[in-house]
């Protein structure tokens, strides 16, 4: 895989859940959001088209 420097663009929704994690101080569910969210949109940008 090619790492390459990134721009992803991230739903309101996406956003909203970005901050309430941060308020939260939750770590469970940030990392879920890393993995599920975040990873799938790295691992699709670097793709080759």
């Amino acid at each position: 895989m090619n790492l390459r420097k990134l721009m992803i663009e991230l739903d309101i929704s996406d956003i909203q859940e970005i901050l309430r994690i941060d308020m939260d101080e939750d770590p469970e569910q940030a990392l879920k959001f890393i993995k599920e969210v975040l990873a799938k949109q790295v691992k699709t940008s670097l793709q080759p088209h």
